[in-house]
């Protein structure tokens, strides 16, 4: 399971979206199909807007077809079809502490299926 943590460089969101670039590029480089990202959830003011502003940049990555997909940690629990789907493209996933836990701190990125 890959883990990208921006949260811990305390970024702005425009050097977020960066971050995000460069850990997708890496991930896919590494021939990845799925990777973590820790982003908060906003308790000091600074999670919350990077947590939407990632997450809308993955809309844009998304719309673009550079990502096949994402899934905010709200909704990374079994009973998601995309979180299924992720599970069974790399079962180490199966054992994240996250899972199920509705942590709105993190993102599941799906660079390929």
């Amino acid at each position: 399971m890959e883990i990208a943590n921006i949260e811990k460089y305390m970024p702005t969101v425009y050097q977020a979206e960066i971050l995000v670039r460069n850990n997708l590029e890496m991930y896919r480089a590494k021939g990845e199909k799925v990777f973590k990202i820790i982003h908060g959830y906003g308790s000091t003011g600074k999670g919350g807007a990077l947590r939407t502003g990632i997450r809308n940049y993955l809309d844009q990555l998304k719309g673009a077809k550079i990502i096949a997909d994402y899934i905010p940690g709200e909704n990374w629990t079994v009973f998601d079809a995309t979180t299924r789907k992720v599970l069974d493209l790399d079962t180490s996933y199966g054992k994240d502490k996250d899972l199920g836990q509705m942590n709105s701190g993190i993102t599941i990125i799906v660079i390929k299926w």
